[in-house]
């Protein structure tokens, strides 16, 4: 059984180094940058979010809200995202469907970063195949841990 990381998995269990390398399929090696769309309205978790990256090597590309998200998605291409649950405009879940709808980010790994408590709605359409889910507050130790690949 793989570490935990202190964030639960999209079926509720805690997640686990398993889940984190099935999820990013390899990505997470070390071998090449990954392109990160952060999808965050709160300053500090854009800033902590940008702080992982360059700490990492992975490049960031920043939306302030769904909305913002899916323009991003017309422009560029990116391997992973990450993404707030609460947000004005379009919040993460209502996001997250739009681009699954959209066959070339039907696969990209998605990751919910939620304050919430009552997380059911989020659970309703994350799957364990491609998608986390992170409760916050999430410690900037962890979030490295899960994009350098080196949960422990």
């Amino acid at each position: 059984m793989g570490s935990e990381v202190g964030s639960v998995e999209c079926s509720g269990r805690s997640l686990t180094t398993e889940d984190t390398s099935h999820i990013f399929k390899g990505q997470l090696q070390g071998e090449e940058s990954m392109r990160v769309l952060a999808v965050e309205d709160e300053p500090e978790y854009l800033e902590m979010l940008q702080i992982v990256m360059k700490t990492v090597g992975h490049s960031i590309i920043i939306a302030r809200n769904g909305v913002e998200g899916l323009k991003v998605l017309d422009r560029e291409k990116v391997d992973v995202v990450i993404s707030d649950v609460n947000m004005p405009k379009m919040g993460g879940v209502e996001f997250h469907e739009k681009l699954r709808a959209r066959p070339e980010f039907a696969n990209t790994p998605f990751i919910f970063l939620t304050g919430q408590v009552n997380i059911t709605e989020v659970k309703a359409v994350c799957k364990p195949d491609r998608d986390l889910l992170l409760q916050k507050p999430v410690p900037i130790d962890r979030l490295i841990e899960i994009f350098s690949g080196q949960v422990r």
